[in-house]
């Protein structure tokens, strides 16, 4: 009996759509992806919608970006999650995390978007936990392979005076941590490429994109 119950149980499950309020934003419970046979809800990308509307991060400043464009980054997260759970990763301070919750349950509080008031204490606090550990993952285990010379700093104050630009104000340590976080992010994309090319990833189709 039992195995004839389960796919009937998912099947409500991912066909079900529920209003959360008619000011607030609307969970549809149906499949917007699946990464590596994990899935991507709608209400998963409605969720991270709104806390990217109330720029609820310290770092993050308050936008929209379409669903569409939020699903990609969500996967990205899904790849990184994925890959860190695999290599046994995953430790965060807890006094970082409490502050870092903390910060972000003030943000939300003064956010004057409607979708504020469907969002729990508890699914903030796991979605603070689950950006820190994606944050941490790409800085300190892809990020880590990256590095700055003294000839790299040379020719980028040699590049930019030879376009005009003043370089009187600047440090060679700020210009380093300049280059470091461009090649970083570099690294990051093209980590995100490879982890795209080996991954199983479905579409389906969105509503609202």
């Amino acid at each position: 009996m039992k195995r004839f119950l389960f796919p009937f149980l998912l099947a409500s499950l991912l066909l079900s759509r529920a209003a959360s309020g008619a000011e607030g934003f609307i969970y549809f419970e149906g499949t917007a992806a699946t990464v590596n046979r994990e899935v991507l809800f709608h209400s998963d990308i409605l969720f991270e919608q709104c806390l990217l509307q109330c720029g609820v991060l310290p770092e993050d400043q308050a936008h929209e970006h379409s669903l569409a464009k939020i699903r990609e980054q969500l996967i990205m997260d899904m790849l990184a999650l994925q890959e860190q759970e695999k290599l046994a990763l995953g430790q965060l301070d807890n006094v970082v995390l409490a502050e870092q919750v903390r910060k972000a349950e003030a943000k939300l509080a003064s956010c004057e978007s409607p979708c504020r008031k469907n969002i729990s204490v508890e699914r903030l606090a796991k979605w603070v936990e689950r950006k820190l550990l994606i944050r941490d993952f790409m800085h300190d285990r892809v990020g880590i392979f990256v590095d700055v010379s003294e000839e790299d700093v040379r020719r980028e104050l040699e590049h930019r005076e030879a376009h005009g630009e003043s370089v009187a104000g600047l440090s060679t340590e700020d210009v380093r941590r300049e280059i470091l976080e461009e090649k970083i992010a570099e690294e990051i994309r093209n980590w995100h490429m490879r982890a795209v090319s080996k991954a199983t990833i479905t579409l389906s189709p969105l509503e609202g994109k």
